[in-house]
């Protein structure tokens, strides 16, 4: 299994010179990221090397077998979920904020590597920094929207996300999660809801 590593943010992702200078600290060429344009959505798009250094218009997730593109996923609270085949020739970016979780996002990802052919068996998963349950205070409506019982109104995206990829057939072995809250840690995360930010954190997957 492949490891994961979270790194410190290095500012605002959504300025391309500090994200550029991120990328080539990989030793990645920028012109290969391709980023999702987030609405909240469940959509996961398939792309390819004609994508190179686009946005994509109205998607959350991306899926490509391309061994040269960058998927990128912009984020701040929202939980940036990397999905890869273990031989690394099938990745997927997503972006999962609650609406997205409910949606579906997570199901089109998993079943949009069926049509790469690969099984949800072949998958492992890393949930990158977000939100964590010791800060996200949530109404009791999604007791309703997810049947999942609140403790002292706080809500679990990993515990759903989780669940769901085990449902989808991924074993719970190959599913990492950062144990960083976005809200709460001390390591300089950008909080939409602590702050109204409009900066975002970059999660990549190469």
């Amino acid at each position: 299994m492949k490891k994961y590593t979270t790194i410190k943010p290095q500012g605002n992702m959504k300025d391309e010179v500090l994200r550029n200078v991120l990328l080539q600290s990989f030793n990645l060429n920028p012109a290969n990221l391709v980023l999702a344009k987030q609405i909240h959505s469940a959509n996961v798009i398939k792309v390819s090397k004609s994508d190179a250094g686009k946005f994509i218009e109205n998607c959350d997730g991306l899926i490509t077998s391309d061994k040269n593109l960058i998927l990128g996923i912009f984020t701040a609270d929202c939980m940036p979920v990397l999905i890869s085949s273990k031989d690394g020739s099938v990745r997927a970016a997503v972006h999962s904020g609650w609406k997205g979780l409910a949606g579906g996002t997570l199901e089109n990802a998993v079943n949009a590597f069926k049509e790469f052919g690969v099984a949800p068996q072949e998958l492992e998963v890393y949930i990158g920094p977000h939100i964590r349950e010791c800060c996200y205070e949530v109404g009791p409506d999604f007791e309703r929207i997810f049947g999942a019982k609140l403790s002292d109104n706080k809500f679990s995206l990993a515990k759903i996300a989780i669940g769901k990829m085990i449902k989808l057939g991924i074993s719970e072995k190959d599913i990492s999660v950062s144990p960083d809250c976005t809200f709460c840690g001390k390591k300089g995360y950008f909080s939409y809801r602590k702050n109204k930010t409009e900066n975002r954190h970059l999660t990549f997957i190469f």
